[in-house]
């Protein structure tokens, strides 16, 4: 009986810092590919790098209540026993949960797994945030007795599509098939993520026909699209990339929202270069602000917000306040007034707003934000 050999991964392949980046970050990862190719092997190689445990759950041998609980009369009341694979994951601190052959489930039994990919809840039971759930499937018309994915379970995925190369397996058969433990993926830092999700944001801004864009037909839906969860998973996964790292932002981008979303965002962000928030937190006047197109306006000033109001403290929300004065009076008004409501809607605590503020008053008063307005 022949055996799938776990294929090695060169160093400069984004697949395995994307799969790094998205377990940190808590977004699912679904590998999709031939059977044979070697999903399971590459899973269970990437583990022993990391050196965490692996739960492997073939979907196809499930049934809804090995993800939704199976209910179980207590003293209290129904209680929504978890399996014993799910109970060895919630006793450790990281770890991979690997569900495979997903398309070969019944649409039954990915429904019931909703929860588990996107919360990491199963029955009643909570797992540990270090634990990293990755899928792999096979095209619905590869796999035996094959099903789409549901649009709800697709959108849950960060999807890349697994090719090895033929030098990959030549070289593991010749000299023993590794997986690197290196994968360029940054430390968590709530400034990095603030920043990402401004960037996404501001994009957002000059394409929202982008934010929310099901695809019309079902074998789309079953892959990646654009949507609110689906762009909020792409800035929490770049976050933690190297920016200069085109290939893994692009797989990642692409794998999240779809190619085309994907692809433009990515070209987007990389011919914004826009100035470091502390810099123009520093010193609001370092931007000629009167010559800048409002798209760009927007991207920066979102970035500043975003930068500023990070660490949730009194003095970094104040600090906001003056790029946006600086910027309405170069003209900028609805620009700035629009980070001024964002501004009024993360207040800290016994925070009031600067007498710049003022300077926004028409557009508070229609948003409904003019009482939390210093007089």
């Amino acid at each position: 009986m022949a055996t799938s050999l776990p294929t090695l991964q060169r160093t400069s392949d984004p697949l395995l810092t994307v799969m790094r980046a998205a377990g940190r970050a808590g977004v699912a990862t679904l590998l999709w590919g031939d059977p044979g190719i070697g999903k399971s092997s590459l899973m269970q190689g990437l583990a022993d790098a990391d050196g965490l445990p692996m739960e492997t759950v073939m979907a196809s041998l499930r049934e809804p209540a090995d993800f939704a609980g199976l209910p179980v009369v207590q003293p209290q009341g129904v209680e929504l026993s978890a399996p014993s694979w799910a109970t060895r994951l919630a006793a450790v601190e990281d770890g991979y949960l690997f569900l495979d052959e997903l398309t070969t489930a019944p649409p039954a039994v990915q429904a019931a797994a909703l929860r588990v990919v996107l919360d990491r809840v199963v029955g009643d039971l909570r797992l540990p945030r270090g634990i990293r759930v990755v899928a792999a499937a096979n095209p619905p018309e590869n796999a035996a007795d094959g099903w789409a994915l549901a649009a709800p379970m697709a959108n849950r995925f960060l999807h890349i599509d697994h090719k090895p190369l033929n030098d990959d397996w030549i070289d593991g058969m010749t000299t023993g098939f590794q997986v690197p433990t290196s994968g360029r993926v940054l430390d968590y830092s709530p400034t990095a993520q603030a920043a990402s999700r401004a960037e996404v944001a501001s994009f957002i801004r000059t394409r929202p026909d982008l934010l929310h864009a099901l695809p019309k037909d079902d074998a789309a839906t079953g892959r990646a699209w654009p949507s609110h969860r689906t762009w909020t998973m792409t800035a929490d996964v770049l976050a933690l990339l190297d920016p200069g790292d085109t290939p893994a932002t692009l797989l990642a981008a692409t794998g999240l929202v779809g190619e085309g979303a994907g692809t433009e965002y990515i070209a987007w962000r990389s011919l914004n270069d826009l100035p470091d928030p502390a810099e123009v937190l520093h010193d609001p006047a370092s931007v000629n602000w009167a010559d800048l197109e409002p798209s760009r306006a927007w991207a920066i000033l979102t970035a500043v917000t975003a930068h500023a109001t990070a660490d949730g403290t009194k003095k970094g929300w104040l600090s906001a306040w003056a790029p946006l004065a600086v910027a309405a009076t170069a003209g900028l008004q609805d620009v700035a007034a629009a980070n001024a409501r964002a501004l009024l809607k993360s207040r800290p605590g016994g925070a009031t707003p600067p007498a710049s503020a003022k300077a926004f008053v028409t557009v508070l008063l229609d948003a409904g934000l003019i009482e939390q307005v210093a007089a």
